[in-house]
């Protein structure tokens, strides 16, 4: 388990550096969403080697922080790919909701609302996270789904619109959110 962590960190980091280094004409949120990926991956290697409950939590905390922001990079690439623009109050919406998901997330350890309790077990030598989930739980669901709606709704509507690069790419970024979903 630690390796398969290791190998999938390495690789989200290389692919952030290449894409970094080799693409000239960069894509602001498809940078931020190598990035998310990387820091989520970070963060399951880091649970998988906890020694402690609060090293778990705080490496939960990690993956966590990089998974919220990474729903909302994924919809802000699809949405600039199928040709829109997105008003700055709307950005700031977006980012202000990601932001009070990751503060829900991370008073695990603080307050029950999240996860009611949480310990760890060591399997193999990596670390397993232990959670009772708490009220608030269900939460990171709804958005995760909002998010997969809009991007879908997105792409339908580019394609229906036949709105900027969508008609070439409707289909690979359909893939691209289902296989998310599917995840």
């Amino acid at each position: 388990m630690i390796i398969g962590y290791g190998i999938t960190t390495a690789l989200s980091l290389l692919f952030f550096v290449l894409y970094r280094i080799l693409v000239k004409k960069r894509e602001f949120w498809l940078s931020l969403l190598f990035a998310c990926i990387a820091l989520v991956n970070v963060g399951y290697l880091m649970l998988s080697l906890a020694k402690s409950v609060e090293f778990a939590i705080f490496a939960n905390d990690v993956a966590y922080l990089g998974s919220v922001f990474l729903s909302t990079c994924m919809f802000l690439t699809i949405v600039k790919l199928c040709g829109f623009t997105v008003k700055k109050r709307t950005l700031i919406i977006l980012l202000s909701l990601g932001a009070v998901m990751f503060l829900i997330i991370a008073t695990s350890g603080i307050f029950p609302w999240y996860y009611k309790s949480v310990t760890i077990e060591k399997i193999n030598g990596a670390t397993l996270f232990v959670k009772e989930y708490g009220v608030l739980h269900p939460l990171y669901a709804v958005y995760l789904g909002a998010y997969f709606v809009a991007m879908i709704c997105a792409i339908l509507h580019s394609l229906i619109k036949k709105k900027g690069k969508a008609q070439k790419i409707a289909g690979f970024l359909a893939f691209i959110v289902f296989i998310n979903i599917a995840v």
